[in-house]
């Protein structure tokens, strides 16, 4: 089954302005809605984030190594996952069409102050969750639970798809339970960023339009929303992606330690009314205020580690029987397993790297070939196309 492809730059604009949702995220989750809720009852973090876990079912096919790893895991440690969707107008209409651009852990420990935030590159192959071992981009786990989750509207729909995701990033990290999931989409980035008054950011080099144009000068300066887009979808770098990913982390630690030091409260409710329609959450109100709280009272900047999900690139096709290549970063089984320990605790055993086939002689890489495809009628799943 092949992909359909759309060109258009207007199609590849939307898509990436979306990545810095997840940066602003930290608005709405550390710091939304504020004032709501009595300071008392926030202030007891875990009765009000660790009385609520409940895990989410297993993989049938990973059964007993997931359910080993999260009898580590107790109500000191809470896993957000955040996403970054490419949600729109149109796409509305049609649910399947959403990838998730931007995919972060937050884990967070009640006990001891700390976090870790943890990222994975959209194009990273995995087993897709409840798809038989069949592999595919992590981005493309939304798509398999809304077609074949077995929803009947398309608000089940997106709620397996949602499911899909959430445990495909789970089996990901080896079984690593995550407790609550927040997802948002890309039409509050630049009223986001001007409603905290900008962002003060050192840029390490100058940014050109593909035609040469200067379109952010290097230096340090306030960033305004329509600037700060510009610094998160620049891929103008050797590393490309993974670059990308790191200045994301980068610019939202910025993002916290400037709202911590100002107590930036009095712009939260202009902050919250910007993208509460565009949230979608299985946090309460009040879990939100706890966050809100723990993150201005208890957790320092310092206390933050952040990790990119090790892998490597590779430009081919999961069969032999494909006729077009596409670009896949490769899980570095060793330094993932390591990755896991020094966040976790968790001794894990390595899987066994994956494989791909090369591409065709004929096939010519380009920057085409490293885009996903824009609303694909369905991804393509050689290794188990008919399983639901």
């Amino acid at each position: 089954m092949g992909h359909s492809r759309v060109k258009t730059k207007q199609a590849k604009k939307r898509r990436r302005n979306k990545i810095i949702i997840v940066i602003a995220l930290a608005l709405v989750t550390v710091v939304g809605c504020a004032g709501a809720y009595w300071h008392f009852r926030i202030g007891n973090y875990e009765g009000v984030l660790g009385g609520k876990i409940s895990f989410p079912e297993a993989n049938a096919a990973h059964e007993q190594q997931i359910l080993d790893v999260r009898d580590a895991f107790s109500k000191d440690i809470i896993n957000i996952v955040l996403f970054g969707f490419d949600r729109n107008l149109a796409r509305d209409e049609v649910y399947a069409t959403y990838r998730a651009d931007t995919i972060m852990l937050a884990s967070i420990n009640l006990k001891d102050g700390t976090a870790a935030v943890v990222s994975i590159p959209r194009d990273t192959l995995v087993p897709i969750y409840k798809r038989g071992g069949g592999r595919d981009k992590i981005n493309s786990a939304y798509y398999y639970g809304w077609r074949y989750g077995g929803g009947k509207t398309d608000e089940e729909k997106y709620e397996k798809g949602m499911l899909y995701q959430v445990e495909t990033v789970s089996m990901a990290l080896k079984g690593v339970p995550i407790h609550y999931y927040v997802s948002v989409d890309m039409e509050s980035v630049k009223s986001i960023v001007d409603a905290i008054g900008g962002v003060e950011y050192d840029v390490p080099k100058n940014i050109y339009s593909k035609s040469g144009r200067l379109l952010l000068e290097k230096g340090k300066k306030v960033l305004n929303g329509a600037q700060l887009l510009i610094f998160v979808r620049d891929r103008q770098y050797s590393m490309g992606d993974i670059k990308r990913v790191e200045n994301q982390q980068d610019i939202m630690m910025e993002l916290f330690k400037q709202l911590k030091s100002t107590g930036n409260l009095l712009r939260i409710p202009k902050i919250y009314a910007a993208v509460a329609d565009n949230v979608k959450t299985n946090l309460t109100m009040e879990q939100i205020m706890s966050l809100a709280h723990y993150g201005m009272n208890t957790l320092d900047a310092e206390k933050i580690s952040t990790y990119v999900m090790p892998t490597s690139f590779k430009w081919g096709r999961l069969s032999e029987s494909w006729t077009k290549s596409y670009s896949y970063l490769i899980i570095n089984q060793k330094a993932r397993a390591k990755m896991l320990y020094d966040i976790w605790g968790l001794e894990v055993k390595p899987d066994k790297t994956d494989v791909i086939f090369d591409p065709l002689p004929e096939e010519e890489f380009t920057e085409e070939s490293d885009e996903d495809p824009e609303d694909p009628e369905e991804p393509e799943d050689p290794e188990d196309p008919d399983q639901t």
